[in-house]
């Protein structure tokens, strides 16, 4: 008994379903100058044995705070403490490394702000074209000597705006180098 299959305009996956039902291999779907680059070529993997399976050196694995480096690995260690309204995935990698070295020489850092939109800058009273807008500026908490830590961020290239506040927040972004 043999089953006739037509297929017009179809997609790969209707193609490939058909040939299964129809009970071609999918070997005879082969990937050839006819196909128009629709069906691509087959790739195979080996897996590892059995007893290698949960081995993560064969087969990889999710980050911990062990593997984690900078400033991911002290928020997971809960050395940098983030709010939940300061998102950090959009400040440069270069702010986020010198809140990292901060965190580790001067130790546990509270991250109080980063991205703001345009009214809520306002009512926190922030300049007009603060860096907060573009998400290139952070306001942070550390416990240590408010002095010390201003120094060692000065000899930092990487920040440009450079504040204390009377409550103890530090301000810093990448922008052009200032104080005010």
């Amino acid at each position: 008994m043999s089953i006739v299959c037509r297929v017009r305009n179809t997609s790969r996956l209707a193609l490939m379903s058909g040939a299964f039902l129809v009970g071609l291999s999918p070997v005879a779907l082969v990937a050839g100058d006819s196909d128009g680059g629709i069906i691509p070529p087959a790739q195979y993997a080996s897996l590892p044995s059995d007893n290698r399976i949960d081995d993560p050196d064969v087969t990889g694995g999710l980050p911990t705070a062990r593997t984690l480096s900078g400033f991911a690995s002290l928020v997971s260690q809960g050395t940098i403490i983030l709010r939940a309204s300061a998102p950090t995935d959009c400040i440069p990698g270069d702010i986020r490394d010198v809140v990292a070295s901060v965190a580790e020489k001067f130790g546990p850092v509270s991250v109080e702000s980063t991205h703001r939109s345009r009214g809520r800058n306002w009512r926190a009273g922030g300049a007009r074209h603060s860096l907060h807008l573009s998400c290139r500026a952070i306001d942070f908490r550390v416990r240590a000597r408010a002095r010390g830590v201003m120094a060692y961020l000065r000899a930092h290239p990487q920040v440009g705006g450079l504040k204390i506040y009377r409550n103890g927040i530090i301000h810093i972004d990448n922008g052009e180098r200032r104080s005010w």
